[in-house]
């Protein structure tokens, strides 16, 4: 007889949240599974707002099989009621005996008031096992919670000295076809992806997800001087009215654009805050950054970088443009760290993603 560990079916939780991927925000991802004498007798998962929490849904698969089981979930149940009514209750009427969950919920509504009910109706409750690949999964939804604003990552595709292109500019491809897939993929799963100026008159981007099956994102382009070129890629190929220009200048005569009309700072640049307070507003959730090196210091001065993805390619190129630009660092010990880094090997090249640490 195989056993089923903890271990097991919390990574299960988690497999099935992430069926609710780019679908369920501004909600967070959440899978659940039943589990009772010694076999899984429900599974559930949250796939969109006004749609059952994923524990509502395992019960209601489960019925009357239910009650003695434990529940385990990637996040902690709410006990709150907002579209639907709050899972302790639907737990507690279950007659479920224990709840395993992952992470704490960082919605204030919830933040441990969720397992504080569940103590309090007498169902036991353990939390944090898995609670990183937990805090992973919905590191869109925390970002949301914690700083009221979309969460940002910056991508930057590199060589081994730090370069993303050459003297004279040529960057295709520094990265493998594998890492540009999974771009591609990163940008089905964001709300919208944002370039400067700049990057669109030197590499007429498309910013699509041609490399893959899904949905395109909004494409911001941040210009102070309006200085586009009137035949690029995200100004004409635009039927699906996703272009969206933030800008302090003199909008263009060209059909379809969304403007928003943006403040300058004290250098007569883009007030990157300004952009991310209207993407907000406007339903943006995530962005990712693909602009060039002026975009990516611009973001990590502001300390506006959520998760870093650094995409390095096993070429020198020596002489070329940097990567980032001066960050006013001086001294070692304020250089920037993370709280959370892993490493992916992609094809030829190495992928490092980094959640920044800008405690200090």
């Amino acid at each position: 007889m195989t056993v089923i560990s903890e271990i097991q079916l919390m990574t299960r939780a988690l497999e099935l949240a992430r069926k609710g991927k780019a679908r369920t925000l501004p909600n967070p991802m959440v899978g659940a599974v039943l589990f009772k004498n010694g076999i899984v007798i429900a599974e559930g998962f949250h796939c969109g707002p006004g749609h059952p929490h994923a524990e509502t849904d395992a019960i209601r698969k489960a019925g009357k099989a239910a009650r003695g089981a434990t529940l385990y979930v990637n996040l902690e149940p709410c006990c709150h009621t907002g579209r639907t009514g709050p899972c302790t209750d639907e737990i507690k009427k279950a007659g479920i005996k224990r709840v395993v969950y992952a992470a704490k919920d960082p919605n204030p509504l919830v933040n441990g008031k969720g397992a504080r009910k569940l103590r309090q109706l007498g169902i036991e409750v353990a939390n944090g096992l898995m609670s990183k690949e937990a805090a992973r999964l919905n590191d869109v939804y925390f970002g949301l919670v914690k700083n009221n604003r979309p969460f940002v990552t910056l991508k930057i595709a590199q060589s081994l000295d730090g370069r993303i292109a050459t003297s004279s500019g040529d960057s295709r491809w520094i990265s493998g076809k594998e890492a540009r897939k999974f771009v591609h993929q990163i940008r089905n799963e964001v709300d919208a992806v944002l370039v400067g100026a700049g990057t669109v008159r030197k590499d007429n981007p498309k910013l699509t997800t041609r490399l893959v099956k899904g949905k395109n994102p909004y494409r911001i382009i941040v210009t102070d001087s309006m200085n586009l070129p009137k035949n690029s890629h995200l100004l004409n190929d635009n039927k699906d009215r996703k272009t969206i220009v933030a800008t302090s200048g003199k909008p263009m005569t060209c059909h379809g654009l969304t403007y928003w009309n943006t403040k300058g700072n004290d250098l007569g640049k883009i007030d990157i805050k300004d952009v991310l307070s209207k993407a907000r507003a406007f339903g943006i959730n995530s962005i990712l950054i693909e602009g060039g090196a002026e975009m990516a210091t611009s973001f990590l001065k502001e300390k506006f970088v959520d998760k870093l993805i650094l995409i390095t390619a096993p070429i020198v190129i020596g002489q070329g443009k940097e990567a980032v630009g001066d960050l006013g660092i001086d001294k070692l010990d304020k250089a920037l760290t993370f709280n959370d880094s892993y490493r992916i090997k992609m094809g030829h090249d190495e992928v490092f993603i980094g959640y920044p640490d800008w405690s200090k």
